[in-house]
């Protein structure tokens, strides 16, 4: 015998789907900026720009989120000017 199913249990939907894709795009990319501002100021004596770089970190996260700026676009000019493949 199955046994009983739990009434409150749903099929999860798009929606959902996209949501936890979207949680976990943004934990991601915080983690990343984590990393890279505490390599900064611990190995690179950036500990009194940390704010100035915060701001442009998120300048650019918000155009990433209009859609204006994608991260291979930031991958490409990375590889482009800096030779530096990401």
């Amino acid at each position: 015998m199955a046994g009983k199913k739990n009434p409150r249990k749903r099929p999860a939907t798009w929606a959902d789907v996209e949501k936890a894709w979207k949680d976990g795009v943004l934990d991601g990319v915080a983690n990343a900026n984590a990393l890279f501002l505490t390599v900064l100021a611990d190995k690179f004596g950036g500990a009194d720009y940390i704010p100035e770089i915060w701001e442009a970190i998120s300048k650019l996260t918000e155009e990433i989120n209009e859609g204006r700026l994608t991260f291979a676009d930031l991958r490409r000019v990375l590889l482009e000017e800096y030779d530096i493949k990401c």
